[in-house]
């Protein structure tokens, strides 16, 4: 129970309203993904107006074209070095 009252007093912003999981499932629904797993954070992202970044090549190869804010970290160099 401590750990657990230490974990909510980080000031942690926690997402899990009814209007992000229902964009999670149009998501999925959109891009025909079998879970809504990946989908929560793509609606999470958009829902942020940020980037997202996935090492999921399936995840990534279904949806990449269709939005442009998401980016492969296996793609990512760093020092000139792909990060593979």
């Amino acid at each position: 129970m401590q750990a657990l009252e230490q974990t909510l007093a980080l000031k942690i912003v926690l997402y899990g309203d009814s209007p992000l999981h229902h964009r999670a499932l149009c998501v999925a629904q959109e891009f025909s993904l079998a879970a809504a797993y990946g989908a929560h954070y793509l609606a999470l992202c958009e829902r942020l107006n940020t980037h997202f970044w996935t090492t999921d090549k399936r995840l990534y190869n279904s949806i990449h074209s269709a939005l442009p804010r998401v980016y492969s970290l296996q793609e990512y160099e760093i020092d000139g070095a792909l990060l593979t």
